[in-house]
């Protein structure tokens, strides 16, 4: 305002006159006047320019105003759809899914819609080709993945188990996201070498949990290979297994199948060494598959030298009592299986005692409970899924009836069973 002012009182105090020519014409006015003519006619010039614009793009702006409306329904309808595919609503599926696709172009979670549709449809073609397109897409890669391993147990396809796992090289997918398909996959289809190889590539061995995951898959490796009579890879593979997981139960086997060791004196050594760090009781098929060419009084003799200490097992005194009946030396086995029982009443201790007392024919009463005693037990279990709690008298990589992978563990001595002061198993069988 003060400006205005100013130049008002400017003009007002100066007095003057402005003279235009132009071809022939003259027009003679005032500086003032001059000045706020060019102005309004300034300012008419632009509102007029101004409505021819806005009229120009006043069908851009609809087309736009529609578009973006549609983008937002189409946005919306992309949500409820995603959301009606948790709870299986089809026809909405179905019915998002087409409102979607006429104003979103491929987006991931549209191509997530569609996946959902096409399997609904039972479309195994059309979902194929969009798990496909879902590995170049980055977020969707390890989800494309997961559903194609799937895809190839379903179908047994090696070569497409194999591309996946190439695939999940990838530092950004994570082994436990598809851990449990790959080992469902190797199980069913007894392809370990594959996975060996993988595994290798894939994990650091500097964690426990991958050194149990890989030295299990080298054992299953080296299992294949000695069921297919291929000695020299089965031991190969042992040896890796061992050295990443020493003493574990289902591996010293497999080494005594082999015949690892380089002498009977060294053998004798590791098994000792065995049962004093992780005692079981497949120590007794571990002597059995290293000596089978001694007889029982022999496989006696070398399985004294190897059960040192550990007095507190049960199947301690049950495999020495059963090697003794073997060996004919029947009081000291008598004794061995009752202090066997005194610790954990099992079945086969029962069932040996039983032999004897029917072949010493001196108590007819006493063979015809222990005979009743073994046929109301049941088999010693060694093994329990931590997942669904099954029992199991074998170890397994995999549990068959959760699928979880090395949830099989051994069970601890005595873990369900109750003992009183004298170190005998009470409410579980009779206490010779």
């Amino acid at each position: 305002m003060t400006t205005i002012s100013s130049l008002a009182t400017f003009f007002s105090n100066s007095n003057g006159k402005v003279v235009i020519e132009w071809f022939g014409w003259q027009v003679t006015t005032s500086p003032s006047f001059l000045i706020i003519s060019s102005l309004l006619i300034f300012f008419f010039i632009y509102i007029v320019l101004s409505f021819i614009l806005s009229l120009y793009n006043f069908p851009k702006k609809t087309l736009l105003k529609i578009e973006k409306r549609k983008k937002n329904n189409a946005i919306t309808a992309l949500n409820e759809g995603i959301i009606a595919s948790f709870y299986g609503n089809k026809k909405e599926v179905l019915k998002n899914l087409n409102i979607a696709k006429k104003s979103l172009n491929d987006t991931p979670l549209l191509i997530l819609l569609e996946l959902q549709n096409s399997l609904y449809k039972g479309e195994q073609n059309h979902t194929f080709t969009l798990l496909t397109k879902m590995l170049e897409i980055k977020v969707l890669k390890p989800l494309a993945i997961k559903s194609l391993i799937a895809y190839s147990i379903k179908n047994k396809d090696q070569n497409l188990f194999n591309n996946m796992l190439n695939k999940s090289l990838d530092r950004r997918i994570d082994l436990s996201w598809i851990q449990k398909d790959i080992f469902k996959f190797c199980i069913q289809n007894n392809n370990w070498n594959d996975l060996s190889n993988y595994l290798e590539k894939k994990i650091s061995v500097s964690s426990k949990t991958n050194k149990e995951i890989l030295s299990i898959t080298y054992f299953q490796t080296a299992l294949r290979h000695y069921y297919l009579k291929e000695t020299n890879n089965a031991k190969k593979f042992l040896k890796k297994a061992i050295q990443l997981n020493n003493f574990f139960p289902p591996f010293m086997e497999l080494y005594c199948k082999l015949n690892l060791a380089e002498n009977q004196n060294q053998l004798i050594k590791i098994l000792r060494k065995y049962w004093l760090i992780n005692p079981n009781p497949n120590i007794e098929q571990c002597l059995e598959n290293s000596f089978t060419d001694k007889n029982a009084l022999s496989k006696l003799k070398i399985i004294s030298k190897i059960l040192v200490k550990n007095n507190h097992l049960y199947y301690k005194y049950l495999i020495l009592g059963k090697l003794k009946y073997k060996a004919k030396i029947w009081g000291s086995s008598k004794s061995d299986l009752k202090k066997s029982i005194s610790f954990k009443p099992s079945k086969e201790a029962y069932f040996f005692l039983y032999k004897i007392e029917k072949q010493l024919k001196r108590n007819e009463s006493l063979t015809q409970e222990l005979k009743s005693l073994y046929d109301k037990s049941t088999d010693d279990i060694y093994w329990k899924c931590t997942v669904c709690k099954l029992n199991y008298n074998y170890w397994y990589s995999f549990c068959n009836s959760c699928n979880s992978f090395n949830s099989i563990q051994s069970i601890k001595i005595n873990e369900n069973s109750k003992v009183n002061k004298n170190n005998q198993l009470i409410n579980s069988g009779s206490v010779l």
